[in-house]
C-alpha cells in the first residue's frame, strides 16, 4: 500500500514538473499569450479581413501593417539559435506594442527582461556579442559558421541591440516596479561594458563589421568608412558610450568621406559604387550585362541601407560640418534619395507596368527568377523586370510620408485579391508586369518596417531616445547642429 502511495506522489510531482518546465520554457520561447483580444476591442480595424482593408483611413491602415507584422513576428516560437542583429531590432517591438496598446505592459516587460537576462549570460568579448550563438548556453554554436568569417563577433550587430537598449528600452520601461527596474539596471550593464576602443582599428580611424579570432583581436569584414550605410549611426552611438577614448576622431573620419550621388539632380549620401560587375557577393552573383550601370536610368539609391539610422535618431534639420558643405541635412539626403526613385519609376524606361504610381528598389526576392535581385534589376539579365521591393516604401515613409502611403494603398488595391497581403502583413515584392508575388514577408525588415511606421505617426522611437543624456552628448560631440 505504501509503495502504491510512493508512486502516486512521484507520478504527481513528475507531472507537476513537467508542467511547470513547459510552462517556463514557453515564457521564454513562445509569444502565443502576448497580444490580448480586449486589449484591441475598440481597434475593429485590426480584426478586420485582409481582402477588406481598402475601407480603412491611412493610418489605420499602417498600423494595420504594424500590428500583422509585429504579431507574425512575437507570435513565433524564438529560434534555438540567436541572430544578434534581428534580436536588435526586434526588442523594440515590445515598447511598440504596449504604446499602440496591442497587448498589456506587464506582458512586455516580462518578456524583454527573459531577453535581457540571455544577454547578460551570453558569452562576449569586451562586451561584444557573436553574431550569433545559442539562446539557451549563450556560447557558439559548435559547426555554426557564418560564410568565410567562421564565428565571429558582430561589431555591427552588437551597435543595434545596444542602440535600441540605451535608446529605446531603457527609456521605455521606466516604472519603479521591480521588473522594469531590473530592465533598466541590465540595458546599464550590457551597454557599459562594451569597449569600443576594442573594436576601433586606429591606423585607419574606423571601425569593422566584425571581431574575429579566439580573443576577438582581429578585425574582420568590410571597414565601416566612406559610404551611408545602416552603420553610420554606431559612429552617434560611440559618441555617447562609455569605454571611448578618442572622441569624434572616428565620426569626423567617417562623414569626410562619405561618398555623395546625384540622380535626377538630386543629391544624397550614398552608399559606395557598388561594384558588383568584377566580383561575387556571398549569394555569388555574376552580372551579364556589364554595360547596364552606364544608362542613365537606373533606380541606384539603397534605400534599405540609407534609412536605418534614422529609426533612432532624429536627424532632420541637424547639421555637421558635412552638411554645411553640401547644403543639406542627413534626412534630406534621403528624402532625396527617395525623389530618385520616385522619378525613375516616372520615367519609366523599361515601360514597366504601374510605374510611376507604385516605385520601390531595393535588394529583394524576385518572383520571376525565384533568385535575389540587387538594386531591384535581376541578375541574370540585369534589366528591370518590373519588380518592387515593398520593404523600400515602407521604409521612406518618414522622408516621402504621401508618395509612400499612395504606393502602398495603389499596391494593396491592385495585387490584394491575388495574395499581396495576408496574416503576415504585406509580402516581399511583387511584379507589376507578371503580377507574381513573393510567398513570405522580408523577415528581416519586417521590424524595421514597423519601427519606420511608428516614428512617421507617433515620433516613439526618437522622442524615446531623445530623453536619453547620452542621445545630447553624441549630437554636441559631432557638432550636430539644430539649423531649421
Amino acid at each position: 500500500m505504501r509503495s502504491k502511495i510512493n508512486l502516486k506522489i512521484i507520478f504527481f510531482l513528475s507531472i507537476t514538473l513537467f508542467i511547470s518546465c513547459k510552462s517556463d520554457n514557453d515564457s521564454i520561447v513562445k509569444y502565443d499569450s502576448l497580444f490580448d483580444d480586449n486589449l484591441i476591442s475598440n481597434k475593429s480595424f485590426l480584426k478586420v479581413d485582409s481582402l477588406k482593408l481598402q475601407k480603412l483611413s491611412d493610418d489605420q491602415f499602417l498600423e494595420r501593417i504594424q500590428y500583422d507584422y509585429t504579431k507574425d513576428i512575437l507570435n513565433k516560437k524564438e529560434d534555438s539559435i540567436i541572430v544578434i542583429e534581428k534580436d536588435g531590432y526586434r526588442i523594440n517591438l515590445f515598447a511598440i506594442g504596449v504604446y499602440n496598446g496591442w497587448f498589456s505592459r506587464e506582458k512586455a516587460s516580462k518578456k524583454v527582461l527573459s531577453y535581457l537576462q540571455q544577454y547578460e549570460k551570453a558569452k562576449h568579448i569586451k562586451g561584444f556579442f557573436p553574431r550569433s550563438f545559442s539562446r539557451k548556453t549563450g556560447d557558439f554554436i559548435p559547426g555554426k559558421k557564418y560564410y568565410n568569417f567562421g564565428q565571429p563577433y558582430d561589431v555591427v550587430g552588437t551597435a543595434f541591440m545596444a542602440t535600441s537598449l540605451k535608446f529605446v528600452i531603457r527609456q521605455f520601461f521606466d516604472k519603479k516596479n521591480e521588473i522594469e527596474v531590473e530592465i533598466r539596471q541590465l540595458c546599464d550593464i550590457i551597454c557599459n561594458r562594451i569597449d569600443w576602443d576594442f573594436a576601433y582599428r586606429k591606423d585607419k580611424k574606423c571601425f569593422t563589421w566584425f571581431k574575429n579570432g579566439k580573443d576577438g583581436t582581429l578585425f574582420d569584414g568590410k571597414d565601416l568608412l566612406g559610404e551611408m550605410d545602416e552603420t553610420f549611426f554606431i559612429q552617434l552611438l560611440v559618441l555617447g558610450s562609455k569605454n571611448w577614448s578618442y572622441g569624434n576622431e572616428a565620426y569626423k573620419n567617417y562623414t569626410s568621406k562619405i561618398f555623395v550621388d546625384t540622380q535626377y539632380g538630386y543629391q544624397y549620401f550614398s552608399t559606395k559604387q557598388y561594384d558588383y560587375k568584377n566580383s561575387k557577393q556571398f549569394t555569388g552573383i555574376t552580372v551579364k550585362n556589364p554595360e547596364i550601370l552606364k544608362l542613365d536610368n537606373y533606380p541606384i539609391a539603397k534605400l534599405g541601407y540609407l534609412v536605418q539610422s534614422h529609426i533612432w535618431f532624429d536627424l532632420a534639420n541637424y547639421r555637421d560640418s558635412i552638411c554645411q558643405v553640401y547644403n543639406m541635412d542627413y534626412f534630406q539626403g534621403v528624402q532625396n534619395a527617395v525623389k530618385a526613385q520616385i522619378k525613375y519609376a516616372q520615367i519609366n524606361p523599361g515601360e514597366n507596368k504601374l510605374y510611376g504610381d507604385v516605385w520601390g528598389f531595393y535588394d529583394t526576392y524576385s518572383p520571376i527568377s525565384k533568385k535575389w535581385m540587387v538594386t531591384g534589376l535581376p541578375a541574370e539579365g540585369d534589366y528591370d523586370e518590373g519588380t518592387i521591393a515593398i520593404s523600400a516604401v515602407m521604409s521612406a515613409i518618414n522622408f516621402q510620408p504621401k508618395e509612400s502611403i499612395e504606393c502602398l494603398r495603389k499596391l494593396y488595391s491592385e495585387f490584394n485579391n491575388i495574395g499581396i497581403y495576408g496574416k503576415e502583413g504585406f509580402m516581399m515584392s511583387v511584379n507589376t508586369n507578371t503580377r507574381e508575388i513573393a510567398k513570405n514577408p522580408d523577415y528581416f525588415f519586417q521590424p524595421i518596417n514597423v519601427l519606420s511606421i511608428e516614428n512617421y505617426r507617433s515620433g516613439l522611437l526618437w522622442e524615446l531616445a531623445k530623453k536619453a543624456p547620452e542621445y545630447h552628448i553624441a549630437f554636441k560631440k559631432a557638432g550636430l547642429k539644430y539649423q531649421k
